[in-house]
């Protein structure tokens, strides 16, 4: 049986995971083509459930890059990086943060892609806001003309710790992509 300072430690490890999830969702992921110019910022609000999520709509800032342009029936390489202004309450150790982000199409491109592979590359010290970088996702476009890349819901994991979040309200449109006719 586990003794009293035993599950004091695990409760401890399991409150301060919860407390990073909430931190991290509440507002916190190109090749081929030439690329477009460097990339801003969006924010997008979030709505996020699982343990430690906090209640309400958290802005993420996601900084999308994608080719200029891409010949009809090419693939364009995508690029995603989140970030929010909250700041962790324990030191993270280095690829400790994983995630995926869909990413909605629009204007000449439709439907959805999910980019995968954000992590936080380097150790995140206590105190410190959260950038996961690495997020990458492929899209071919048939159809010629401006194909528009908005962020979509994500999925953090942390800790063992899952937390789903949808986009509150609509997306901005992060990145575009002139598609040429072939």
């Amino acid at each position: 049986m586990p003794t009293s300072s035993g599950l004091d430690r695990r409760r401890k490890r399991t409150l301060t995971s919860l407390a990073f999830v909430a931190a991290l969702a509440s507002g916190g992921t190109a090749l081929g083509a030439p690329p477009a110019a460097a990339a801003d910022a969006v924010s997008v609000d979030y709505t996020c459930t699982g343990p430690g999520a906090p209640d309400g709509a958290q802005p993420l800032q996601v900084t999308m890059t994608a080719p200029a342009t891409v010949p009809q029936g090419g693939t364009a390489d995508l690029t995603v990086e989140v970030s929010t202004q909250l700041t962790v309450p324990i030191g993270v150790p280095a690829n400790g943060v994983s995630g995926e982000m869909e990413i909605t199409l629009g204007g000449a491109g439709s439907g959805s892609v999910t980019a995968t592979g954000f992590t936080n590359p380097g150790r995140i010290p206590s105190g410190s806001t959260v950038t996961l970088t690495g997020g990458v996702a492929s899209v071919q476009l048939d159809a010629a003309g401006t194909a528009t890349f908005a962020p979509g819901n994500a999925s953090v994991h942390v800790f063992g710790v899952t937390v789903a979040c949808t986009v509150a309200g609509t997306a901005p449109v992060a990145a575009s992509t002139e598609v040429t006719p072939a």
